[in-house]
Order: structure tokens, then sequence, then C-alpha cells
């Protein structure tokens, strides 16, 4: 009897409800969509052409090149002026003290850094003595300087001359004067 009086009920439902009534009730309703123009708040970007002649370097580029640029500067100068760097001699003397062997570290290192970098070392004397002698006590001079530069393999770009007392610094005949005159001079070509 129960199934016969349930069984009325879903017929009288079914009657009175077309199919997509059925389905309106049972689905959930649909969410009200809202469809947003955004392209009105937008701002065109425009990008001009970079027509500038500078070129564009990353910043690591930057850093590296600048060092390079100094030195460049620095040979160009010293390439200019002939003489770079003055060593200074005792009487009669070839010995080279330590605060002259670290101004020739530098300038190997110098060196080092600059591959085509020649270097020519002039030796000079006062005019005391003979002229052969002071020929070769300006080479002994040079000599010396050479060989410490020898140290970090720089002899191949190293050329020695002497001028014994031939271009004096000064023409003066007194011990200021002498002073002056006995020196090694760096040549950078």
């Amino acid at each position: 009897m129960l199934k016969l009086i349930s069984l009325l009920i879903v017929v009288l439902l079914s009657s009175c409800l077309s199919g997509d009534d059925l389905y309106r009730k049972v689905l959930p309703k649909s969410s009200v969509v809202t469809i947003e123009d955004r392209m009105k708040n937008v701002q065109e970007n425009v990008f001009e052409t970079d027509k500038s002649n500078f070129t564009s370097l990353r910043v690591d580029d930057r850093i590296k090149s600048i060092p390079s640029i100094t030195e460049s500067f620095i040979v160009t100068s010293f390439r200019e002026t002939d003489v770079n760097f003055i060593l200074y001699f005792s009487d009669d003397g070839t010995e080279i003290n330590k605060t002259s062997i670290k101004q020739i570290i530098k300038h190997a290192n110098f060196m080092r850094n600059n591959p085509t970098l020649k270097l020519r070392l002039e030796g000079h004397t006062d005019e005391r003595g003979t002229r052969e002698y002071n020929l070769a006590l300006g080479e002994n001079r040079a000599l010396n300087v050479k060989e410490i530069l020898g140290l970090y393999d720089l002899s191949s770009r190293i050329e020695v001359i002497s001028f014994g007392e031939e271009k004096p610094m000064t023409q003066q005949h007194d011990e200021d004067a002498w002073q002056k005159n006995r020196r090694v001079e760096f040549v950078y070509q």
C-alpha cells in the first residue's frame, strides 16, 4: 500500500513539471558574471628607439675597462714624457737600497700588467772619472736595475744603455749637481 501511494506522488509531480523546470530546480543557480573592460584604463607604453651613438656596456665591462683606460693613459703619458722614473745612486756606487727596490718592483708589476710595454734603462754618472770608467759605471747601474726586473721575467723587454757622463741632468760642478747626475732613468717605449 505504501508503495502504491509513493508511486502516485511521483507520477503527479512528474506531470506538473516539465524536464527543464525539474533541472532548473535541481541544479544550482548560475552566478552573475560581470565582464569588466579594463582596456579603457590601460595606457599605451611608447618605446622610442635610442638614437645616440654611445655604445652600451654592462656594469661588469665598465668596471673592467676603468683600470685599462687609466693604464693606457699612464702608458701614453709615460711615452710622451720620455723619462718616467729616476733612480739615484751614491758616489761611485751601483748598489740599490730597499726603498729603491720597492720602486723597481712597482715598475715590474706595471710592466707585467702592460705586456706590450718595453723599458729602456739609461745609466748616467757624474763628470768625475774617465770617460770609459763612467760608461762602465753607468752600464753597471742600469744592469743592476735590470737584474731585479729580470726576477719578474722581464729581461727580454728591457734594453740597457749607458751614457756615462755624456748627458748630465745639470751642468754645474758641485756635489748637488753630481748627485743628480748619478742616476738610472726608466724610459718606457
